[in-house]
């Protein structure tokens, strides 16, 4: 059995592997490293947030009754949030860790808060933007410079929502990517 194949096998739970599910992952682009330190190369004057895992609990979202929920238990919803692509609204920043997990911030600041900030600079299975209304998401994409990931990475997002119980069958997902 291919590694992907165990993976889908431990998703959908047709296995008997109890192990958590693991997502392929992407590095932060090397022109972002140092990114966090104050007087960094990358942001003239700024620096970026890196969270710690306590700091990040307040931008997990989560699965209940097949809806996504925010750290605070509201129904996960986008429409006052915008992203620095998406200055109009509706749109908030997220990413997707190793797990499974996502995470997502309605504010999006350049050079101070952005994709990287949720992992603090490290690897992520997805990131881009997220639409959601009422708890049900409706479109994600893979617009992240921090990352840029390949479409195979956006690809994982449905997979890790339909393993949280929450229907994502024809989830739209706007690629950018030219990578597959």
């Amino acid at each position: 059995m291919t590694g992907f194949a165990h993976r889908m096998r431990r998703l959908f739970g047709t296995g008997t592997d109890s192990a958590p599910t693991v997502f392929e992952t992407t590095p932060l682009r090397p022109e972002f490293a140092g990114e966090h330190l104050p007087g960094n190369r990358v942001w003239d004057g700024t620096h970026v947030t890196y969270l710690d895992e306590q700091a990040r609990l307040r931008f997990r979202l989560q699965a209940r009754d097949g809806l996504l929920h925010t750290a605070d238990g509201a129904l996960f919803d986008t429409t006052a949030a915008s992203t620095l692509w998406s200055p109009e609204g509706g749109r908030a920043i997220f990413v997707m860790d190793a797990a499974g997990t996502l995470y997502s911030s309605p504010q999006h600041l350049l050079g101070r808060f952005h994709h990287s900030s949720f992992l603090a600079g490290g690897p992520v299975a997805a990131a881009g933007e997220i639409v959601a209304r009422q708890g049900r998401v409706l479109l994600v994409s893979d617009h992240s410079t921090h990352y840029r990931p390949p479409r195979r990475f956006t690809r994982q997002v449905p997979l890790a929502l339909r393993a949280q119980g929450i229907e994502a069958g024809d989830l739209p997902l706007e690629m950018r990517s030219q990578e597959p």
